[in-house]
């Protein structure tokens, strides 16, 4: 038994640490997600699953994922009934708190806002509002929420803007919003206010750039169109799928032995030590595989990152030398903080003297610094 203890301590640890592979912590929800009428989704219930179809017009679906809990290992069997959605009916992932409850935990791509202007300018890759709202609706529809980019016009302006919307099954369809200022990094998204003949207004107090914040919206445009969760979930090419309309509920859940695996008798889930050893060597592999490609992730990043850093430095010096005030404010600023250049006082007040002397109100307040 002392024996046993130490293996399975050893392996639990080996396992919290491949983020790929925590199924622990789903055994350890499982019956918490399954009290009641449970839909089934990604979010309850992840990873591939064989469905059958049953006599009695319930399906059978199988997980293709091993669980262990101490030295029993097994898979998950669930059985479902697909239920037709009346009409008013609430769909979990449609009601409007479950919809904030995701925006609330939703964080945008650490990337700057780039016009289309900036992008010619700079050779960065435009990412503008349209782009911001294209991951909302990204992330919402990988966690079976429906959304769509939607398109705002103004009031007699060519130019208009894009936001995610969310359709609800509780009440009028909800806009959020997660476009930061030009050349800033968004750090969530915020509601908006999205009304024929009204302006656009964030929760946030954030307005838009180009002067449109009083105009009144004109149209409303979706963009792109709400995913059907049940079907692209559910999509086995076989009768299993539910028809439009239905969902499927979790009704039960059992597990069952797992089909390859040596087990120390005919009558219990207790792996063999000689399969518990093999499961020991496949958790070092794949730990080690997962190392290496982060370690590679890493180093993408970082070299990407170095490379904007030296575009936007080349820019600044370029706009600086050219005598541009936002040039050379600027480089004063990296003059003073080191950033990108060699930290140097006497260079950092000659640039923002120049800058101050154009009138850059930012200049100015630094120099005042620079002299107290």
């Amino acid at each position: 038994m002392a024996r046993w203890a130490g293996l399975n301590l050893l392996l639990v640890k080996k396992i919290r640490d491949l983020w790929l592979t925590v199924l622990l912590a789903i055994v350890l929800a499982a019956r918490a997600a399954i009290a009641g009428d449970n839909l089934f989704d990604l979010q309850h219930f992840p990873g591939p699953w064989t469905l059958v179809t049953n006599r009695d017009a319930t399906i059978t679906a199988t997980g293709t994922a091993i669980l262990r809990r101490g030295d029993e290992v097994y898979q998950r069997v669930l059985l479902l009934k697909a239920v037709p959605l009346e009409a008013g009916s609430q769909s979990l992932k449609s009601s409007a708190a479950y919809i904030r409850d995701f925006i609330r935990h939703y964080r945008p791509p650490p990337i700057p806002y780039t016009s289309e202007n900036t992008a010619r300018k700079t050779g960065l890759e435009k990412f503008n509002c349209l782009e911001f709202a294209e991951d909302i609706v990204i992330q919402a529809e990988s966690n079976g929420i429906p959304a769509e980019v939607v398109g705002i016009k103004f009031r007699g302006k060519l130019v208009g803007h894009a936001c995610a919307g969310f359709p609800t099954a509780d009440g009028p369809t909800l806009y959020f919003d997660s476009t930061p200022g030009n050349g800033h990094v968004s750090h969530g998204a915020h509601e908006a206010r999205v009304e024929l003949g009204k302006p656009y207004r964030r929760a946030d107090g954030g307005l838009l750039a180009g002067g449109v914040e009083n105009l009144p919206i004109t149209k409303i445009i979706p963009v792109s169109k709400p995913m059907d969760i049940a079907a692209s979930l559910l999509d086995q090419g076989d009768s299993s799928v539910p028809a439009a309309g239905t969902r499927l509920l979790v009704v039960g859940e059992k597990p069952q032995p797992a089909d390859g695996i040596d087990y120390a008798g005919p009558d219990t889930l207790k792996i063999s030590p000689a399969q518990l050893d093999r499961w020991n060597q496949a958790a070092e592999e794949t730990l080690a595989a997962q190392v290496g490609r982060m370690e590679t992730l890493r180093k993408a990043g970082q070299a990407a990152a170095n490379k904007l850093a030296a575009i936007a430095l080349a820019e600044n010096e370029r706009l600086a030398a050219q005598g541009d005030a936002y040039g050379e404010l600027r480089m004063g600023e990296r003059c003073l903080s080191g950033d990108g250049v060699a930290k140097d006082v006497f260079k950092a007040r000659d640039y923002l003297q120049r800058a101050a002397e154009q009138g850059s109100p930012t200049a100015i307040d630094e120099l005042a610094r620079l002299n107290q």
